[in-house]
């Protein structure tokens, strides 16, 4: 019995399978396939399990926000500053100022597709870095080319002069060890055309002040911005791509490529790499290189003597020359680490020119003497720019003023008012006549010569060092001096809740 049934279940269970392989090669999937019993079995499985699911949709690209530094950029500077500053120049409706302040937010959306670069990419070499500044170069040229253009427009062009002495601030990315400050010298440096704008039209029209006021907004938030997330130089992004693989991929996509994986914290300023000493590169890439050479700088400095020193010895002071006694082996490797990135601000032409009662003396260079001739008791002699030059004003003037200049001597016959130096290093000023008050600021090394009409000048000083005043000795003949120095430091005590200041006295 029990054989009968075995034999009944078997040709039931071959029946079945001829059936199913019948369906299986009607469905031209299994043609090949043997039949036999455990080959059965498996295909009555698979005919059993249900049918494969589709596959799953495409996963969406993540979606990487900006890092901060680009955002705070974005907000702050870009939508938060330029762009209001444009509107406002638009309702001038002059094509000269509204040009201008196209190019100033055409350089800072370039400055920001930079910032946003160094987000993505790791540091690249000074050769791929400086092709980065091309841009912003060619935009501060712009900025200038339009002043330049346009000088003609009294009106106007402080306005232009204004805008212009402004734009280089968009190369702080350049500046390695402190943007901030640099940041700050920019600011500074537009003052001067700043100033007169405000003066002008404070009582005309207040459009003018609020759009002056504007534009110096932006120097002050970007330095914030620039000390918030820039403190020491623009941060690039240690485990970025490089700048090639970047380009690439946005030629390849048609736009800006998409973001890398989440950006990493800057490191430390200690743990960046420092640029090779053996760069050969010219401009930027050869500063940079010198800049970062640390200690190597300094190694074979020596001390100077006291012969040598020029307020210690009258005769190298007659002169004007320290005997060279010890050369150095490291003179062609000197660093230079001039205060504003040149190798972005093209140069400037030279002015030399009386515009109302104003005389404009303008980016001199080695000049050995500018004179000033045909003065009147109206006119204001203004120097902007100057370097290794002389200028001799002759008659008596209103005033005279000396920014952003360096090596500059200056010979006055008489000031009604004041002459004012600022910001310019290494001055020499003599004045054979009078003047009421001579205003120092922010400016290091400096000679001032008074004649015997000037010993009731008052003399103002702030941000200054080294700064020397010659006085003529009594009872000698014209040309003797005696030099004293003006005190650079101050003692402050309290005394009955109260501060009082006074000055400590050089000794030597």
């Amino acid at each position: 019995m029990s054989n009968i049934n075995i034999a009944t279940v078997l040709k039931r269970l071959e029946a079945v399978t001829s059936r199913l392989e019948d369906l299986y090669d009607h469905t031209g999937n299994g043609a090949n396939q043997p039949s036999n019993v455990s080959t059965s079995t498996n295909t009555v499985a698979a005919a059993a399990s249900p049918s494969p699911l589709p596959p799953p949709a495409p996963v969406q690209a993540q979606v990487i926000e900006d890092p901060p530094s680009v955002t705070a950029y974005d907000e702050q500077i870009l939508k938060g500053k330029v762009q209001p500053f444009v509107k406002l120049a638009e309702k001038f409706a002059i094509a000269s100022v509204v040009e201008q302040a196209k190019l100033v937010e055409r350089l800072y959306t370039n400055l920001g597709g930079i910032v946003r670069t160094a987000a993505i990419c790791k540091k690249p070499e000074q050769a791929a870095f400086a092709e980065l500044l091309h841009g912003l170069q060619e935009d501060i040229g712009a900025i200038s080319a339009i002043k330049d253009a346009n000088w003609k427009e009294r009106d106007w062009v402080n306005h232009l002069s204004f805008v212009a002495e402004g734009s280089p601030a968009a190369a702080w990315i350049a500046v390695e060890s402190k943007p901030g400050p640099y940041v700050t010298d920019m600011k500074e440096a537009t003052q001067f055309y700043g100033n007169r704008i405000i003066k002008d039209y404070k009582e005309k029209d207040k459009a003018h002040v609020e759009w002056v006021r504007a534009y110096t907004a932006i120097f002050d938030d970007l330095k914030k911005y620039v000390m918030e997330y820039h403190t020491t130089g623009l941060v690039w992004n240690a485990k970025g791509i490089s700048i090639s693989e970047y380009k690439a991929s946005a030629t390849a996509g048609g736009g800006a490529p998409p973001p890398p994986p989440p950006p990493v914290p800057p490191p430390p300023p200690s743990t960046l790499p420092p640029a090779s000493a053996s760069a050969t590169g010219g401009g930027v890439a050869a500063v940079f290189a010198e800049l970062n050479r640390g200690a190597e700088v300094t190694k074979n400095l020596r001390k100077v003597d006291k012969s040598e020193m020029t307020h210690k010895n009258p005769a190298l002071r007659a002169s004007s020359t320290v005997p060279n006694t010890v050369v150095s082996t490291t003179a062609s490797k000197k660093p230079i680490r001039p205060a504003k990135p040149q190798a972005l601000m093209g140069k400037k032409p030279a002015k030399f020119a009386l515009e109302g009662n104003k005389w404009a003396v303008e980016y001199q260079e080695n000049e050995g003497a500018l004179t000033v001739e045909n003065t009147e008791i109206s006119h204001i002699i203004n120097l902007f720019g100057c370097k290794n030059s002389t200028v001799v004003i002759k008659g008596k003037v209103n005033a005279v003023t000396i920014v952003n200049c360096t090596k500059v001597s200056v010979l006055v016959e008489s000031v009604i008012s004041s002459v004012s130096v600022t910001n310019s290093p290494s001055f020499t000023l003599q004045i054979t006549g009078s003047a009421p008050t001579i205003q120092v600021d922010s400016t290091d090394s400096g000679q001032i010569y008074l004649s015997k009409d000037c010993l009731r000048t008052e003399i103002t000083t702030a941000k200054c060092s080294s700064i020397n005043v010659s006085l003529p000795v009594e009872g000698e003949e014209d040309g003797v001096f005696e030099e004293s120095p003006v005190p650079e430091m101050l003692l402050t005590k309290i005394k009955d809740g109260k501060l009082v200041t006074t000055v400590v006295e050089h000794v030597g």
